[in-house]
């Protein structure tokens, strides 16, 4: 069966690297995103890492991660709560005072029992979730009326990875917010909620603006997603990580074969002649499928020959064990896309072992 190796190591220099970059004094700011099965790489694998390394915070996708790793953390927020619709898991949630659920409109700040720990979002300008800043004011006349708890006031600033003045500008635009927020808390006695804005490439790029601003104006937290699990998908210079998994698949079987002989569906492969096995990963595992043209190679630098088959691949290798990838840039290149959509299609029932 196919495995994922994930690399303690590789987490703890990424962790060292991201704290040394943007809060070396403020640790409790450095947030985890484990959502979609932490990017693909096993939620309560690295969950566990991320305890070990005393970070607080975590963001989950919804109510049934946060109920697998609760015990892990401090606090936890559910992005998409309603993502899983669960009446008893939704019951067991709501008895963990560290766990706050997402609010992305006014209609759901009416889907709570009163004593809900509550993280409002907020649009400033992706125009993807959340409510206008326009409706702050009757957004925390709601939650003051039915006695719910704002943990929370948050965005997501989403040009991160753009050389574009977009994403200063939703930077200034969360900063209108959390002014206005802070004066409608004042009036309406909530206490201060937590602010937080930007992700990995995002909070980079924006971790001297945010200390420059008055303490009561930064953001308390950062939320890092696909830097922890080693990637930078920004164009611009940031800090060298290191991936966390590597992806290793086992022999099925092996060929002899003449140079010209077809591999697979079609023919569409031609051998050099020499051995040809198969492994036991496919695009039934979530591998993606590689199709005719297409270059990519094992770690090792065994060529994997197109087309790739629902529960196995062919290589150019007798080898009893290959490594798939060690980092899934090769990969993401060939199909034109970004490394998280390669790693969160890989299946949940793959293993996962930290070493």
């Amino acid at each position: 069966m196919p495995y994922l190796e994930i690399s303690s190591k590789n987490f703890s220099y990424n962790y060292q690297t991201i704290l040394q970059k943007l809060a070396p004094k403020e640790p409790e700011k450095i947030a985890i995103v484990l959502k979609d099965n932490a990017y693909g790489h096993g939620i309560l694998e690295v969950a566990t890492l991320a305890n070990k390394a005393k970070i607080q915070t975590a963001f989950v996708k919804n109510i049934q991660e946060a109920l697998g790793i609760a015990p892990l953390f401090k606090d936890i927020t559910i992005l998409y709560p309603n993502s899983l619709l669960n009446a008893k898991d939704l019951e067991n949630a709501l008895k963990i005072p560290h766990l706050s659920f997402c609010v992305p409109s006014l209609e759901s700040l009416q889907s709570y029992p009163e004593n809900t720990n509550i993280a409002l979002k907020i649009d400033s300008g992706m125009h993807r979730n959340g409510i206008a800043k326009e409706q702050l004011q009757e957004a925390l006349t709601i939650i003051q009326a039915r006695n719910l708890h704002l943990k929370g006031i948050f965005t997501h600033n989403g040009y991160g990875d753009d050389l574009s003045s977009a994403f200063y500008v939703q930077n200034m635009e969360f900063l209108e917010i959390k002014k206005e927020a802070l004066r409608l808390c004042e009036h309406f006695k909530i206490p201060r909620p937590q602010f937080h804005s930007l992700s990995s490439s995002g909070a980079m790029r924006a971790s001297v603006f945010n200390a420059s601003l008055p303490r009561e104006l930064q953001d308390d937290l950062f939320r890092i997603g696909i830097a922890f699990y080693g990637y930078n998908c920004s164009a611009l210079n940031q800090p060298k990580l290191k991936p966390i998994a590597s992806l290793y698949a086992n022999k099925i079987s092996s060929l002899k074969l003449k140079k010209g002989a077809s591999i697979g569906y079609s023919g569409v492969s031609k051998t050099k002649g020499g051995s040809i096995s198969s492994y036991d990963i496919g695009y039934g595992d979530g591998l993606f499928r590689l199709r005719e043209g297409m270059e990519i190679y094992t770690a090792e630098g065994y060529r994997i020959l197109p087309r790739a088959s629902m529960d196995c691949i062919s290589i150019e290798s007798d080898a009893p064990k290959v490594c798939v990838f060690n980092d899934v840039s090769a990969f993401a290149k060939a199909f034109e896309t970004i490394p998280y959509e390669i790693l969160v299609h890989l299946h949940a029932y793959i293993p996962r072992v930290v070493v």
